[in-house]
């Protein structure tokens, strides 16, 4: 039996090829039928051949059919995922297909119409039941019903059974064919939508989501300014001489409890993570400066947790600043995502400027989180390749305790 997933994919599928289909016949039928009807014209219908009223009404049927498939897809939309509606057009052709083999079969000897009805059926709208097989028994036990009120020799009657016999078995091994296909079509964009999933995943972990997208669309991206960018960096302070005593496993294993933590919190805020160089981590803020902030203040707290749970003693400096820079995708092999710009010098100044254990931030970031956070304001200190510059302490939330400050001398006032 096919699971639920494989059933509605195939009813889907089948009753789309069934519709393309029928919308083909019904152009093709009216002048296919006025061609073979066209010597019968100016003829009364009393002098008509036998069978040939029957083939009229069978065209005309045929016609309606068609048309209803057609119409019910474009305004019963919800028949497209019915496997009842699929099993009733599948009987309504099988139908059709075996009332032309009668007219034409057996009238004039043509069962063309009836095997390309026939294998219609057992080549388009392959259903996920096995309800064709029966269509197709019961189709052959129609037209041996129809010989048999025609024929009466028996060997006649056999020899007229020969050629819709041929077309039933026919129809029941391509019914098992196309059916054993469409499964093994279906476990194959299976797995390659795993696998598109699983390369996905991999994009998007390295990349952020509307660049991997753009990536994927256009296998280009075009660097995008910014006009104010927040960039935080963090440094684990003594990490070099505290990794000394450890094996290189241990170490690797050390950065990865600590960064895997710092990437929940990049995730929670919404921000974007840059990279990893060694011990030191790299953040950006597109537009949500007051949550660049707020992850520092987090990243100080984890930092806090993990030593407290591992019995270390590690401090980290954070630094952050905000203004132009240039985002984008470098090379064309292993894409990297990375940020140019003053701001992001100035950033990983405030981070190697500032102490262990706090959040050192500049004047831009100072004045458009103010109303976020509580700041002490530090003296004025030298910045390589822009001087002296004002710098602020980021100690908390504002309205709430404030964090510890770094014990220096030229922390100033606690600032709003």
């Amino acid at each position: 039996m096919a699971n639920a997933p494989f059933r509605q994919w195939l009813v889907r599928k089948s009753w789309a090829h069934g519709v393309y289909y029928s919308k083909a016949v019904a152009c093709l039928l009216p002048p296919a039928a006025f061609a073979a009807d066209a010597s019968y014209v100016n003829v009364a219908p009393q002098n008509w051949p036998p069978g040939f009223a029957g083939l009229l009404a069978w065209q005309l049927a045929a016609e309606l059919f068609f048309i209803a498939v057609v119409l019910a897809d474009r305004f019963l939309p919800r028949l497209r995922g019915s496997e009842a509606a699929l099993n009733a057009a599948c009987a309504g052709a099988m139908v059709l297909a075996t009332w032309v083999g009668t007219v034409h079969g057996w009238m004039w000897g043509d069962l063309a119409i009836y095997a390309a009805g026939a294998t219609f059926v057992a080549t388009v709208m392959c259903t996920p039941s096995p309800v064709r097989r029966p269509m197709y028994v019961l189709s052959f036990l129609a037209l041996g019903l129809a010989a048999s009120l025609r024929v009466r020799e028996g060997v006649e009657l056999l020899a007229a059974l020969v050629n819709p016999f041929c077309v039933v078995v026919l129809c029941i091994e391509l019914d098992r064919f196309i059916y054993a296909r469409n499964a093994e079509l279906y476990a194959e964009m299976q797995r390659a939508e795993s696998e598109r999933a699983r390369a996905d995943k991999v994009l998007y972990n390295v990349l952020p989501a509307s660049i991997a997208d753009e990536l994927k669309r256009e296998d280009k991206v075009n660097a995008v300014k910014f006009d104010n960018m927040g960039v935080l960096f963090a440094d684990i302070a003594g990490f070099t001489s505290f990794s000394r005593a450890l094996p290189p496993d241990a170490l690797v294993l050390v950065l990865n409890q600590i960064f895997s933590a710092f990437d929940g919190l990049v995730e929670k805020y919404g921000l974007e993570k840059i990279k990893t160089i060694g011990d030191a981590y790299m953040v950006v803020a597109h537009h949500q400066l007051d949550a660049l902030g707020q992850l520092a203040l987090d990243m100080g707290e984890a930092l806090r947790l993990y030593n407290r749970g591992n019995g270390t003693a590690l401090a980290m400096r954070i630094g952050i600043h905000a203004g132009p820079a240039v985002a984008g995708v470098i090379g064309v092999k292993r894409f990297l995502y990375d940020v140019w710009g003053d701001t992001v010098n100035v950033a990983s100044r405030m981070e190697s400027s500032g102490e262990p254990g706090a959040v050192h931030v500049s004047e831009a970031v100072y004045l458009q989180t103010r109303q976020h956070f509580s700041f002490a304001a530090r003296e004025p200190i030298d910045i390589k390749g822009r001087g002296r510059m004002s710098t602020y302490w980021l100690l908390g939330r504002a309205g709430t305790a404030q964090a510890s400050r770094p014990a220096t001398k030229s922390r100033k006032a606690v600032m709003r």
